[in-house]
């Protein structure tokens, strides 16, 4: 599509309102968790009820199927450690959770572990794996990390490490559970930081994120010459810094889409509720370059928020809680969203 492809584009919020589970209700309002869509259902996973405490196992892991009519919580037998910002992605029938951490700072508790929930059954019949006796290079600790699947591997990108935040990129292989480690980034290390595919997934666009400020640089990886472009570091300059946003990437509608996230951090860190946005961020998805900025409307539109969760399916992005408001009363979010990129001609 043209370098104005997102003019012809339409985008169309929808507030989901699924039956509650009959014994367990909702799913309570948390941020730093994960959200994938796998076999017609989304999967909501781990994140924070109240600040840096991780859920509990009764509370970690919900599932919404019939596309939004119903919510299931599941407590299988054998769950992961619980955890806050981890990184998720879906490959084939399986969801894919890699690290996060369990305390207060990066250094506590940070986990490099893989597992994978089976979603081959019924929704609610969800089983956990620990995956073991992996091969190479495994990724060092961390949190606020970014994981992606094109093909049949998973890339992780960036975060908080135990000596503080990262640019680093690994590949894991999945047929054959073997790790290894990327080329770096240019870019300074990040928590929260945008990673999607380009290009159908022949390239990985790494995007904005918090380094000790906002930022809205971004840098472009070839997953076939296994380098990051000679170009370097591209400067997004009419894009507002930001960070802990919620990110998709539609190749038949020529686009990437940022929703919201923290514009302004505050001054107590993770406990409090710095400046967040609500707004569409536009980027070409062959090139990664700057489009345009859609700002919310008054009505039909989610509120401002970071430290959300979203996942693509189709044309659509779902978008699950997250944090708003502000350091005097921080709120945590329990909605769930539906964002439809419409061609104008259609």
């Amino acid at each position: 599509m043209s370098s104005s492809s997102s003019q012809l584009l339409s985008f169309q919020w929808q507030l989901l309102s699924p039956q509650p589970d009959p014994e367990h209700g909702t799913p309570c309002t948390r941020s730093s968790h994960g959200l994938s869509f796998i076999n017609n259902r989304l999967v909501i996973y781990g994140g924070e009820h109240v600040a840096r405490t991780p859920l509990s196992e009764e509370q970690a892991l919900w599932v919404c199927h019939d596309n939004g009519q119903q919510w299931h919580c599941v407590t299988p037998s054998q769950q992961p450690p619980p955890r806050i910002a981890h990184a998720q992605a879906v490959y084939q029938n399986d969801i894919y959770i890699f690290g996060g951490r369990a305390g207060i700072t990066m250094q506590e508790q940070a986990m490099n572990d893989l597992w994978k929930l089976d979603c081959s059954g019924l929704p609610g019949l969800e089983v956990w794996e620990q995956v073991k006796d992996m091969q190479g290079t495994i990724p060092p600790a961390r949190s606020f990390h970014r994981m992606i699947c094109v093909g049949d591997a998973l890339y992780v990108f960036g975060g908080c490490g135990v000596a503080g935040r990262l640019q680093d990129l690994y590949r894991y292989d999945i047929p054959t559970k073997t790790w290894s480690e990327c080329p770096v980034a240019q870019l300074a290390g990040r928590g929260g930081p945008n990673f999607v595919p380009l290009q159908g997934g022949r390239c990985l666009l790494a995007v904005a994120g918090f380094c000790g400020h906002e930022t809205n640089d971004a840098q472009v990886y070839s997953v076939e010459d296994e380098q990051w472009l000679e170009q370097g570091v591209m400067t997004l300059s009419e894009m507002r810094p930001r960070s802990v946003c919620v990110a998709g990437s539609f190749p038949s509608m020529g686009v990437v889409v940022i929703f919201g996230g923290e514009v302004d951090p505050s001054d107590r860190g993770h406990e409090g509720a710095g400046g967040f946005a609500n707004d569409l961020v536009i980027l070409d998805e062959l090139t990664g370059e700057y489009r345009e900025t859609i700002p919310a409307t008054e009505n039909d539109w989610p509120e401002t928020r970071g430290w959300s969760a979203g996942d693509v399916h189709q044309n659509a992005l779902y978008v699950f809680g997250g944090l708003s408001g502000d350091d005097a009363s921080p709120r945590r979010l329990d909605d769930l969203w539906k964002l439809e990129l419409v061609r104008r001609d259609e």
